[in-house]
């Protein structure tokens, strides 16, 4: 009788705890398709424990922008192209955006077929998911973490295949905010284009 009453005390566990991590996971998906644009202040925490801060812009689909306070360093997406630009050497280079598991947060529909969730950790004030892409898997992974109460993200952890992680930490949130299409327009960004004066 008693391991009768044990095993039914399992399998009700066992399917408490996989209908409600059910729950937490489209909670997770649903929040992370609902904004077309983002925008935060931040704090990043680099490999190597260098601590740089600055802020954050995405406008969906593909476009985003991170410009750093301490060094003279600009990111830029404008959805077709990733460019990295270095203020003070007035160079501009480009990259192709797929190599950043960040990539696939940049686009407001997750398809499933594509996006493998790794793990999903809850406790009683935060949810912690890692995702990948199963498209470019040998990029690496990411790490989100929320909290529960309000429901928002407060930070991105980017592990990348050769062993280093990015993490990034928000302040003050915002999302679906109108953000101007000049924030993610590269040739306004780029220190080639300098404009030919008369004298």
């Amino acid at each position: 009788m008693f391991k009768k009453i044990t095993l039914i005390i399992v399998i009700y566990i066992f399917i408490h705890n996989k209908a409600f991590s059910n729950i937490n996971r489209d909670r997770i998906l649903n929040y992370l398709e609902s904004f077309s644009s983002l925008s935060s202040k931040f704090i990043q925490i680099n490999n190597n424990g260098d601590i740089l801060s600055g802020k954050i812009f995405v406008s969906r689909p593909g476009k985003f922008r991170i410009e750093y306070e301490q060094i003279p360093l600009l990111l830029i997406s404008d959805s077709k192209r990733l460019a990295s630009v270095n203020k003070d050497l007035k160079s501009i280079n480009f990259h192709r955006k797929n190599e950043n598991p960040l990539s696939i947060l940049l686009f407001k529909k997750l398809d499933m077929n594509e996006v493998k969730i790794l793990k999903l950790i809850e406790n009683e004030s935060t949810l912690l998911v890692e995702i990948s892409s199963t498209n470019f898997e040998d990029k690496g992974i990411i790490e989100i973490l929320f909290e529960t109460k309000p429901f928002r993200m407060k930070k991105w952890t980017v592990f990348k295949t050769d062993k280093t992680k990015t993490e990034v930490f928000f302040d003050n949130l915002q999302l679906n905010k109108n953000l101007p299409s000049k924030l993610f327009n590269i040739e306004l960004e780029d220190p080639r284009n300098i404009p030919f004066q008369i004298y």
